[in-house]
């Protein structure tokens, strides 16, 4: 949390013109927040809004990339070296759950499906600095792992969607505010099943063995 007692005046006019925005476009939506409410809610006279932030556009992206960036700050590392892979990401989506099922986490979320439709940049924005970031960070870190050769992952991309689908299975439909949902291939539907049987074979020993 910012420390607003450290901060000059004009930053803490810009924190407060950033926290009533975030409030109320969390509370209701894109759509019903006005640049007067943020206005009358921060206290700060309408120049100095508008100063800070031209447009509600501007505010908004502000506070979606403030609010990705906490929430990827509160993240536990995902290390490629770590000596037990399932405990450690076991903690990671953990800590994320429970950041995104909190009353922030679901406005954001909420945001993107809602108002996609009506406003497909601002649910690009949302997607592109959360799921989207997510998923980039878990392919790359399936790439170190094959490429460490802890295990065989010859499509980081493919198995770090499927990863994140069975443990946010909502993350798909955020997508939907700015693409038309697409039904998976006869080929990524195979993929998911064999994904499937591998990972309930309560035969196969985990972790692998290292020359496996």
């Amino acid at each position: 949390m910012n420390d607003v007692q450290n901060m000059s005046r004009t930053e803490q006019k810009h924190f407060q013109i950033l926290e009533a925005g975030r409030e109320l476009f969390f509370a209701q939506g894109y759509a019903d927040t006005s640049m007067d409410q943020v206005t009358s809610k921060s206290g700060v006279s309408k120049a100095t809004v508008y100063n800070h932030f031209p447009s509600k556009e501007k505010l908004f992206e502000e506070v979606v990339r403030n609010s990705s960036e906490e929430v990827f700050s509160r993240l536990p590392p995902l290390d490629p070296h770590h000596p037990d892979l399932v405990e450690m990401l076991t903690d990671f989506f953990c800590t994320l759950t429970s950041i995104l099922f909190s009353a922030e986490g679901s406005c954001m979320c909420h945001l993107a499906m809602s108002e996609g439709r009506r406003f497909p940049e601002n649910a690009r924005l949302i997607f592109e600095t959360g799921p989207g970031r997510g998923l980039e960070n878990a392919t790359q870190f399936l790439r170190e792992i094959n490429d460490a050769g802890r295990i065989r992952v010859s499509d980081p991309r493919w198995a770090a969607g499927k990863l994140l689908a069975l443990i946010m299975p909502l993350m798909d439909f955020m997508k939907s505010g700015m693409q038309a949902l697409q039904p998976p291939t006869r080929e990524e539907i195979r993929k998911t099943v064999v994904f499937f049987l591998k990972g309930i074979d309560e035969t196969v020993s985990w972790p692998p063995h290292p020359s496996a």
